[in-house]
């Protein structure tokens, strides 16, 4: 048994939480704030959410590749998809309301995996480091987290606006690497690009939350692929016992 001399870090959306069932409530949240017939048009709703969905994806990687702003995708991923949908013309303030009621809100729709507190009480039952790396903006992630009631202690939450360096640069591997006192490293995340890239080139031990399946799209290979909970369940057992 190891202790005390295994860290294990985990990204947020998407590997604590389901982030896509957060993201449609809370933009629905919002859409409501924004358009209204008098009464909740649900066929209008999930006709504009498949849009805005749409979107989203279609402008990511040009957010991603830095051609446009994190305010300009968000801009662009809600216009367009009003538009597409057939709907009026909305205003610059109604369009940043939009924007700040999702942020403000998020949060509040965040409900952990059934199973992530089973993985924690493991970890702590070891006494295991444990913490989290995510991209994202303080306010917003720090209520996600909050929210989860992970009890995860501040020093061992990293967030890419706080500390200048994002994924899927693995300087922010080095980074909290620096700061941990631990002999072996593993990261859990859905992401194969920002999540299992980088930690791989940081030389820490990649986990892949992989309940897609999706296939590795280079010769960088995470040293476990795990496509159910039991799965990552046990392989996180596996790496500390």
């Amino acid at each position: 048994m190891q202790t005390k001399k295994t860290a294990f870090f985990f990204d947020l959306d998407n590997t604590l939480f389901d982030y896509e069932a957060s993201f449609k409530k809370a933009s629905l949240f919002a859409f409501r704030s924004i358009y209204s017939s008098g009464e909740q048009n649900t066929k209008i709703e999930e006709k504009w959410f498949i849009h805005y969905k749409y979107f989203c994806d279609s402008y990511w990687q040009a957010y991603e590749n830095h051609r446009i702003t994190r305010e300009e995708y968000q801009s662009k991923r809600l216009l367009s998809s009003l538009r597409a949908a057939g709907l009026r013309n909305f205003s610059h303030l109604e369009l940043q309301k939009f924007q700040q009621l999702f942020e403000v809100n998020i949060h509040l729709f965040v409900e952990p995996y059934s199973w992530i507190r089973d993985i924690f009480q493991v970890l702590t039952r070891y006494e295991i480091v444990y913490g989290i790396i995510t991209n994202g903006s303080t306010i917003v992630q720090r209520n996600k987290i909050k929210q989860l009631q992970l009890h995860i202690p501040d020093k061992r939450i990293y967030i890419s606006s706080e500390i200048k360096v994002a994924k899927p640069s693995p300087e922010i591997f080095h980074l909290v690497k620096e700061n941990t006192t631990a002999c072996d490293f593993y990261y859990v995340g859905d992401s194969y690009s920002l999540d299992m890239v980088p930690a791989i080139l940081a030389k820490w031990t990649a986990i892949w939350w992989n309940p897609l399946r999706l296939s590795v799209m280079n010769d960088n290979n995470p040293h476990h692929n795990c496509y159910s909970s039991n799965e990552l369940i046990e392989t996180i057992k596996r790496c500390i016992e």
